[in-house]
């Protein structure tokens, strides 16, 4: 089983957002169609870029809803809809329905209660619900298992998930109606309480938890007004309450499988093309044209797919002499293809309802393991199922390994290798590629499509309520697939000279990461909480020290109240001199780079401070309690090798590549990863400026290389080369200009970019650049020949062959597009053989301490380090043990440095 994804539209902010996003567009009949066309852009961008698997659009009934007569003023303010958006709001939904999406659409309802209905009713481990708004109130919804997706200028999306509400409020989802309520919403005319905003609101409710908590507390409240404000408007702010709550208990008269998507015929099918015809917009005329000649016909059944389905050999094993049969097959077989059907997706603490097998394309067999569907005792398939699995030599063929190893483990039985993962191969023939999920990949490459997982499931996303005989075709088809596509996709592999690091490199680490995900990390709440309130005090003092340099209080969180404060009061940038701040449409940036510009004035730099502190807190301090497993009081982050395109690991709940370690009170956070048994250590160790090394190795620069065989401070060592000085001449300053021109040259930095960095002139920074090449005159080679390569073969190539597809060094339209381009032509060779080096160091350091049988357990990657727990008695040879394996896991022609440390808790041990 693999997660599913459904996203449901706000169909009418949607409207509006783009309606005022493109102005004065119109069909030659005079037909106003830049809302359809801002709409089809972005649905067409969503749908192509996300893949969903469900999809469906909600709007609001023009009847009144109980809001209405709750409070007759409710969005009494609102004005008329433009009569131009009015004239294309037909037009949308021809559009949604050419997109073969339904529309959800109840009397008496607003979207937003639909849109609730739909996400908390459908939300499982099983599937993941994406909210389209811009709307804050959705915040309110936003769990484990639904996420807000918020619109952004320029075509991006911002995934707002429980970090991100509080970031927004300061507070969880479960509080957002609290602070709404408070606050009130201008837009729909609810109230709030008069003189509390959002910054009031949010210390209110962390103080007191909820507009319960503030009610009964109010003589603790030291601030009169707010008090007196609150005493007045109770009746408004509970009214209000009710009227941002979004209710989420209506009965919804679509089951899942209608919400159904298919991405390739929602943006190519007949209708679609007739209306984009209609509206007259040729490039998508021409797009739907092109995607209709090459879309397999995959979305119904062919008659040779029927014939297929008709013709296969699936068959159910569930009594002694069947298991028999089945097993005397399986001890035959040189190869086999496995899936499990599991209770859920926790990898914890669910278990495989049953597990399917193909040796041959077009038989499968279907062997079930829960008590309502087996006919023998449990133990004897699973002991069945171990010495299919446990066959040491024979292939086990999987889609998601790394799952179905999990769920396995569950349940006591070890898979044995040679491993070959279809994701990963499909991955590593087009890294570019969203989704590598087996229906996908099965209509890409065998142009099949599969029985969707949502005819299997239940009202609550179980397989156990399915009819046995649908569920051992669907488990079966798994199998057969899996296998199939494996044999479809193992010659492109050859052919694209991927099979050395799909065999040696991903295929061994996806036990290893499925280890180290099921292991997890301990985290000591005592220590998030002191850091918590520790960073808390740090607010406040920066927020005093922020009114007094801007001379009153203000909404510090406010982007339009800072421009004021910053640009139009205090005129900072005149003060200090600035000529170039970036804007936006409502005036200066108040963004981060713009602050930093003017860090020479203390209102700038308290604010940086203040949004690194709250940052750090509500983004990382707070949330990370809310990961921790119940069942094994760990949190249990999620490794992707499928992740990135340059072949990085990434990681997700948490995301460990973003907890900073560039500030102290961002180190801090690290006090509180700690060892779980007494008497033992965190040990960490880091690669020494891997990249740098690694680009040596591929420009085969020799003053670089030498630099590094010495064992030089690279840094000094580059000041000095470029300036024709002694290394203990070279000044601290001169040291830092050469360090941002060392790690920022594979990254395309220029003189303006140096200059910026480093405070000197544009003069001073592009001679530094110009001696910095002649210097290393095989850098600048390095960097023409990267280009010239991807140029020719349109993608790019780590030390081992990673490949990464590069098609638009060759097509873009524009001169920042294509500089993109010859910067990743440049940067995703050095940064993908630097993916290639961690992931091997990673399988030689678990081999080595399997063969050491020492007690050291790895437990996090992140970026070039290496995190491990282990006893205190066995630090020494262990540390040796690590540093050694990583230091030897590729021979470069440069020599690799692993710095490697132990202490009570990753801080110390880093």
């Amino acid at each position: 089983m693999s997660k599913q994804r459904l996203f449901i539209i706000d169909t009418m902010a949607m409207a509006f957002r783009t309606f005022y996003a493109i102005r004065s567009l119109s069909t030659s009949s005079g037909q106003p169609v830049n809302a359809v066309y801002g709409s089809l852009l972005f649905l067409w961008g969503l749908i192509e870029k996300e893949r969903p698997d469900y999809l469906v659009f909600a709007t609001d009934s023009k009847e009144q809803t109980f809001r209405h007569k709750l409070y007759e003023a409710y969005k009494a303010n609102r004005k008329e809809m433009p009569e131009e958006l009015a004239a294309q709001i037909p037009l949308l939904f021809r559009l949604f329905q050419a997109m073969q999406a339904p529309i959800l659409k109840e009397p008496g309802l607003e979207a937003d209660d639909l849109i609730g209905s739909l996400v908390v009713q459908k939300a499982s481990p099983q599937l993941h619900c994406y909210i389209v708004s811009g709307d804050k109130d959705f915040m309110q919804l936003v769990g484990p298992h639904i996420s807000l997706l918020q619109p952004k200028k320029g075509g991006e999306n911002a995934v707002c998930e429980l970090q991100g509400v509080f970031e927004k409020f300061g507070c969880k989802p479960s509080q957002v109606i609290d602070i709404l309520a408070l606050i009130g919403d201008a837009s729909d005319n609810v109230p709030g309480v008069p003189g509390i905003g959002d910054k009031g609101a949010a210390k209110l409710i962390q103080e007191f938890h909820s507009l319960d908590g503030i009610y009964a507390n109010l003589d603790k409240i030291s601030n009169k007004r707010q008090r007196e404000s609150l005493e007045a408007n109770k009746d408004m702010a509970y009214m209000s309450k009710q009227l941002v709550t979004i209710h989420t208990e209506h009965v919804l008269h679509h089951d899942l499988g209608e919400l159904r998507c298919n991405p390739d015929t929602a943006l190519a099918n007949p209708e679609l093309l007739a209306l984009m015809e209609e509206l007259e917009f040729k490039q998508y005329v021409d797009r739907v044209r092109k995607r209709l000649q090459t879309l397999p016909k995959s979305t119904e059944l062919t008659a040779a797919q029927v014939a297929e389905r008709a013709s296969h050999l699936y068959q159910l094993v569930r009594t002694e002499a069947e298991l028999k049969n089945f097993l005397e097959i399986m001890n035959h077989a040189d190869a086999i293809a496995f899936d499990t059907e599991t209770t859920g997706l926790d990898r914890c603490s669910d278990v495989p309802i049953g597990a399917s097998f193909a040796v041959e394309t077009g038989e499968a067999y279907y062997v079930p393991l829960h008590e309502s569907h087996r006919l023998v005792p449990e133990e004897q398939v699973k002991s069945v199922i171990a010495q299919v699995l446990s066959r040491p030599g024979v292939l086990k063929i999987g889609h998601n390994q790394k799952f179905d190893l999990q769920m396995l483990t569950n349940i006591g039985i070890k898979v044995q290798g040679p491993l070959a993962d279809t994701m990963m191969a499909a991955y590593l023939i087009d890294p570019i590629e969203r989704s590598h999920g087996l229906d996908d990949c099965c209509l890409r490459y065998l142009h099949y499509r599969k029985i969707p997982t949502s005819e299997i499931l239940d009202k609550n996303n179980s397989m156990l309520s399915a009819p046995l005989d649908k569920l051992t075709e669907y488990a079966c088809e798994d199998a057969d697939y899996t296998l199939r596509l494996y044999k479809a996709l193992r010659p492109r592999l050859e052919a694209m000279e991927l099979t050395t690091i799909f065999e040696t490199i991903e295929m061994p680490l996806v036990p290893i990461l499925a280890q180290m995900e099921h292991r997890g990390i301990n985290v000591d709440m005592d220590i998030l909480s002191e850091i918590s309130n520790k960073l808390a005090d740090q607010a406040a003092i920066l927020e005093k020290e922020i009114y007094k340099a801007a001379g009153e209080t203000f909404n510090i969180n406010s982007p339009k109240q800072l421009q004021v404060i910053l640009f139009e009061k205090l005129k900072i940038h005149e003060l200090l001199g600035l000529k170039r701040i970036k804007k936006t449409k409502s005036g200066y940036s108040t963004d981060v780079s713009v602050l930093e510009q003017m860090e020479g004035h203390p209102l700038p730099k308290a604010l940086l401070n203040y949004r690194m502190v709250t940052k750090l807190k509500n983004t990382y301090v707070d949330s990370l309690p809310q990961l921790i497993h119940s069942g094994t009081t760990r949190i249990h982050t999620s490794f992707h090798q499928t992740g990135t395109a340059t072949g990085r690991l990434s990681s997700s709940d948490p995301n460990m590549q973003n907890i900073p370690i560039r500030s102290e009170a961002g180190r801090e956070i690290r006090k509180a990863f700690r060892p779980s048994q007494k008497d033992w250590v965190i040990v960490s160790a880091d690669y020494s400026q891997i990249e740098l090394r690694i680009l040596a190795a591929l420009a085969g620069d020799e003053n670089l290389k030498e630099a590094f065989a010495q064992g030089l401070d690279i840094h000094t060592a580059t000041a000095a080369k470029i300036l024709g000085v002694p290394a203990s001449d070279v000044t601290p300053n001169q040291r830092s200009q050469a360090k941002a021109i060392n790690f920022g040259i594979i990254y395309g930095m220029g003189p303006q970019r140096l200059a910026r960095e480093t405070g000197v002139t544009m003069k001073e920074a592009k001679e530094f650049i110009d001696r910095y090449f002649t210097s290393y005159p095989r850098i600048r080679g390095y960097i023409e020949n990267s280009i010239q390569f991807a140029r020719e073969h349109e993608y790019t190539r780590t030390i081992l062959g990673r490949r990464r597809p590069l098609k638009e060094i060759n097509n873009s339209q524009d001169g920042a597009g294509l500089a993109n381009a010859q910067n990743i032509a440049v940067n995703s060779p050095v940064q993908g053989s630097a993916a290639d080096l961690i992931k091997k160091a990673m399988i030689q350091v678990q081999k080595k301490l399997e063969e050491s049988r020492y007690h050291a357990k790895m437990l996090l990657q992140v970026h070039d380090e290496l995190v491990f727990e282990c006893p205190r008695t066995e630090v020494e040879p262990v540390m040796h043990l690590i540093k050694d394996a990583m230091e030897h896991a590729m021979d470069l022609g440069v020599p690799l440095k692993v710095e490697v440390g132990f202490g009570d808790n990753w801080l110390e041990a880093h």
